[in-house]
Order: structure tokens, then sequence, then C-alpha cells
């Protein structure tokens, strides 16, 4: 029996290190794939259902929804992370698609191209400087928020919320700047938020 015991205890030392020894490079392994996931990110499809403007504006006005404008470029980085970590997000998605008419606006100008004129006055007509940029306008379209840049998943969920909010509420209009207080603006409500 002793003998016995012997090849007991040392088999069931073994058992430890040979796991050890597997969690190691399972651990190594995911770091690695972060590592890697970090440097060149996995592309989730875009879920939003995108309009082009004329069509989107008008579908608007007949339901009385608000419109969320994208103003973008595919070659953007800032634009595609947006597309990644809003848009390619199920409950992100679901949500821009219940409560806004959403309409993409693709800039050709910043790749060396040319804008259609249509373009040209949407950019013209909401200030654009920066893409990304979202804009939520009334249905009307007398009243809206804005947000220029890409400032991050959880900063762009919280402008849609509140841009919600400002242009169904027009008369409490502000301007937000990151690193500043907001301060009133009369006429529209319109709001600025950088990165």
């Amino acid at each position: 029996m002793p003998a016995t015991d012997g090849a007991r205890s040392r088999s069931s030392r073994a058992t430890p290190v040979t796991l050890l020894a597997i969690a190691g490079a399972l651990l190594a392994a995911r770091v690695t794939l972060g590592i890697v996931e970090h440097v060149r990110p996995v592309e989730r499809p875009d879920l939003v259902e995108w309009r082009d403007p004329g069509a989107g504006e008008a579908e608007a006005r007949v339901h009385g929804k608000l419109v969320l404008y994208c103003f973008t470029d595919e070659r953007s980085d800032p634009c595609r992370q947006l597309s990644r970590e809003v848009f390619g997000d199920p409950m992100a998605a679901t949500s821009i698609n219940e409560h806004f008419i959403p309409v993409r606006v693709l800039d050709s100008k910043r790749a060396g191209g040319h804008n259609p004129p249509g373009v040209e006055a949407l950019e013209a007509r909401f200030g654009v400087k920066q893409l990304p940029t979202l804009v939520v306008v009334s249905p009307d379209g007398a009243h809206s928020q804005i947000q220029a840049g890409y400032g991050g998943a959880l900063a762009t969920r919280q402008f849609l919320s509140q841009a919600t909010a400002m242009v169904m509420m027009p008369g409490r209009g502000f301007r937000m700047r990151i690193g500043g207080p907001p301060d009133s603006i009369g006429g529209g409500a319109d709001s600025t938020i950088g990165r």
C-alpha cells in the first residue's frame, strides 16, 4: 500500500502544475488578444437604419419624429470609432431607430473630393466644421442640438438623451462646452460638445 500512496501523491502534485501551466497559457493568450483588439479593433456592423437627407426630413415631418443627422467620413478614425462603438451597439442602435429618423450625411470633400450641393447646404446650415458631427433636429427643423467630434460612447449617449429633451423643450436651450459652464443663448437650442 505505501507504494500506491506515493504514486498518488506524485500524480496529484503534477496536476496543479499542469493546471497552472494551462491557466498561464490562457492568460497570455487573452492578454495578446486584448492588445491586438486595441491596436486593430474589431469592426462591428452598423445597426442603425439610415436614410438619405431628403427622405429622412420628409419622414420626420410626416411622423413628427426628431431627425438625427450624422455627418461622417468613412475614412476618418473617429467616424469609424463612433460607428463601431455606438451605431454597432445593439442597444444604442435600437434606441436611435425608435426615437429618431436617422440621416447619414457622407462628406467626401475632406477625402479630397467634392460634396454635392445638398451636403454643402446641410453642413452650412448646422455649421459643421468637424467630423463626425451629430445633430438632433425637431421635426419642423426649427430647433437643434449639435455634438461636434467624438468623445466616446458614453458622452454620445448622454448627448442624444439631453439633446432629445432640449429639442423637445426649445425654450430652455443652452450651449455646452467641455470644460466650461453652460451659457444661455437666444433662439434655437444649439449645443456643442467637443473632444
